[in-house]
């Protein structure tokens, strides 16, 4: 008996990735997306893989934990074996779709692709202002190659279409999100107990930020703030939870500006609820940006923003409307929105409130939708 379409098998889709963090950042903000994504989809429809090109680490260990079905693979960054692991995972596990993430998962993903008759979709996550020049090089041979584009922000799409060279026919925004019933403020024992950890002292208004310490994130700025804050009569603490390459570097400059006393490195935290609230603020200093997936959670949990208007932050914020917008790489305007919520707490919390009301459209189940909607495109475009 021939099978009917309530009979039919799921969709198996292999997402490809380069590597699930950054050197120096415990867990990476694609290792979190991947792990509220891929347990996602409804297993009779979409059967979801994931195959990273790097060594297992403690990142694939967290998607583990959470239920993703995972391998890994030893292949030097750049190398043409990549091309034989993902073709040969095709065939062996018969993947009707490869959905890419990084440039040697994209390049040698797209390849694979070809030669095994099935659609690739590219993913990109950022606007990367260092796109190595090979890359350009190899985004003109392969760009017709690409069945689908895919950015996370407006800004990401022009960037696929004007330095990746995919055409824009092939584009498509799927905005970023987080699980957003995850993200309500932990109460007050909770939130006690972790100002007591942190060293916090007892009323002191807090300036947060979550994410990896890297230069991207512009932290450098929010640190060279606070001695213009305490010019205007402010002498908040900055609590910056994450880890990366910049640590040592923006404790040397805390050190030298004489505000180290009040910069608190929480390091990682995989449940970061507890000391997101207790945060009076949220900064994002960013220079560059995709989405970050911290926004949201701030957004959802109803606090005060102070961000760069840069990229994704400034398609999902609006300046006075649910956030403060600041131009980048600029400590005193950064200084200046963050000393109007502190003179103003309770303008400021009415940001939040309407920042809340607008993070309701960026729960990640929309862009798991949206993906599981291209991944039924694809499918009905071969048939």
């Amino acid at each position: 008996m021939k099978d009917t379409p309530d009979m039919a098998p799921p969709l198996r889709i292999l997402h490809v990735c380069d590597k699930l963090g950054v050197r120096g950042s415990t867990i990476h903000g694609v290792t979190r997306l991947l792990s509220w994504w891929l347990t996602r989809f409804d297993e009779t429809r979409h059967h979801v893989d994931l195959l990273v090109l790097q060594p297992w680490d403690h990142s694939a260990d967290f998607l583990v934990e959470r239920g993703v079905r995972i391998r890994c693979v030893d292949i030097p960054k750049a190398h043409p074996k990549a091309l034989t692991e993902i073709r040969a995972a095709i065939r062996k596990d018969g993947y009707d779709i490869l959905h890419l993430h990084g440039y040697s998962a994209s390049n040698y993903g797209r390849i694979a692709a070809r030669l095994t008759g099935i659609p690739a979709i590219v993913h990109e996550h950022f606007v990367d202002p260092k796109m190595p020049r090979r890359q350009s090089v190899a985004d003109r041979v392969l760009a017709g190659l690409t069945t689908r584009g895919i950015g996370v922000s407006h800004s990401v799409v022009e960037f696929m279409a004007t330095k990746r060279f995919i055409p824009r026919r092939k584009l498509m925004f799927v905005p970023n999100g987080a699980p957003l019933a995850d993200f309500t403020r932990a109460g007050p024992d909770v939130t006690a107990k972790k100002r007591a950890e942190l060293g916090l002292p007892e009323g002191a208004t807090v300036i947060g930020s979550i994410g990896r310490l890297d230069i991207q994130k512009g932290l450098t700025h929010l640190v060279e703030a606070l001695p213009r804050l305490a010019e205007a009569g402010h002498t908040p603490w900055v609590v910056l939870v994450g880890d990366g390459p910049q640590r040592g570097p923006l404790e040397a400059r805390a050190r030298a500006l004489g505000v180290a006393d009040r910069v608190i490195f929480a390091g990682f935290a995989a449940d970061t609820r507890p000391v997101q609230s207790l945060f009076d603020i949220q900064a994002f200093p960013s220079l560059f940006e995709g989405t970050p997936l911290a926004l949201f959670e701030a957004m959802t949990m109803g606090l005060p923003i102070v961000a760069s208007a840069v990229d994704g932050l400034a398609e999902v914020l609006v300046d006075d409307a649910t956030a403060a917008l600041v131009p980048p790489a600029d400590p005193a305007a950064l200084a200046t929105a963050l000393a109007r919520f502190l003179d103003a707490p309770e303008a400021a919390a009415r940001l939040g409130t309407a920042a809340a009301e607008a993070a309701k459209g960026y729960d990640i189940s929309v862009a798991v939708e949206r993906l599981a909607a291209v991944y039924d495109d694809l499918a009905g475009s071969r048939g």
